[in-house]
């Protein structure tokens, strides 16, 4: 049958752009809201041994616990970035620094009601990293393996969040012809019966791994849910510093996204930020007197002793 598209979401697409610095926010006349509190922070807490984050920012403090049973590659990448850990190379002085990276950045990018992004470099030549961190997703918690592609009327599954047949194509059946080899449409004509055979039989965990996505079941599986803190790529495992909170929960996320923490406290600021103006008409530049800065993050537990 024809296939049928159904749309729940708009598309979600990563894209990066200069920020400018904002050293004079707090004497521009933006408040600081009153703070978080760090007892109420360690009590909802799923595990104290976790390391806490606080982020301080001009909405006011956010406290975030992150998950290295989740994401330890990312999760040490978000620490060694927040606290000056990581060698960068600065263009301007051709020297390398390490400054601590998230001091004084800006909420670049607010999708209404469903995301607030930082941590992107605030010009060409701003120091920041130039290597990449893999994707850590357990797909098979996640659903991802017993999930299909299509439904039982030939519908694509809606968590794939596709906004039209150009998507299904591009996101589906371009990289299924390529895993299975059919370069010409000859190929594919002579193949249609195997095609339709593997499309109704796709799983989305295939088919995120036909488009790169590559999973860790070893992992605890951490969905993409309202409060979460998950990382920004342009394509799977492309991982550097920029991140996001969700707004919402993100079922269409799930296994495209690794997730690094949760909001403790603090959830209301994070909400203010997607309260705030970012861009003013077609510029793609801050709004100065409103976009939320972050002051500093840090990690405001001891990290465990090392095993001797």
């Amino acid at each position: 049958s024809e296939i049928k598209f159904k749309i729940e979401f708009g598309i979600f697409a990563m894209r990066r752009f200069s920020t400018s610095l904002l050293f004079f926010l707090l004497p521009l006349g933006l408040p600081v809201l009153a703070h978080a509190d760090l007892a109420n922070a360690v009590q909802a807490m799923e595990d104290t041994s976790h390391p806490l984050i606080l982020m301080r920012t001009s909405r006011g403090d956010i406290y975030v616990e992150l998950f290295p049973e989740s994401a330890p590659r990312n999760v040490a990448n978000f620490i060694a970035l927040a606290e000056g850990q990581v060698p960068l190379f600065d263009v301007a002085t051709q020297q390398e620094v390490q400054p601590n990276y998230y001091d004084y950045r800006v909420f670049y990018r607010i999708m209404r009601n469903t995301l607030v992004q930082a941590g992107a470099p605030r010009s060409l030549e701003d120091a920041h990293p130039e290597y990449s961190v893999i994707d850590e997703i357990n797909a098979r918690d996640l659903g991802l393996n017993d999930a299909k592609v299509l439904d039982e009327t030939g519908a694509p599954n809606p968590l794939l969040n596709l906004a039209d047949r150009q998507a299904f194509e591009d996101s589906i059946l371009i990289p299924l012809y390529r895993k299975l080899g059919i370069e010409t449409p000859e190929a594919l004509e002579s193949r249609q019966f195997e095609v339709h055979k593997a499309l109704r039989e796709m799983s989305l965990r295939q088919a995120y791994e036909n488009l790169g996505y590559r999973y860790n079941d070893r992992l605890s599986a951490r969905p993409p849910l309202r409060g979460s803190l998950a990382m920004a790529q342009a394509e799977p495992n492309s991982n550097q510093a920029e991140f996001y909170f969700l707004l919402q929960d993100a079922p269409w996320l799930a296994g495209r996204t690794t997730v690094i923490g949760e909001v403790v406290d603090g959830m209301e600021f994070v909400d203010r930020i997607d309260q705030g103006a970012v861009l003013r008409g077609d510029s793609t530049e801050p709004t100065p007197t409103t976009a939320t800065m972050i002051f500093d993050v840090r990690q405001v537990n001891a990290p465990p002793s090392p095993t001797p």
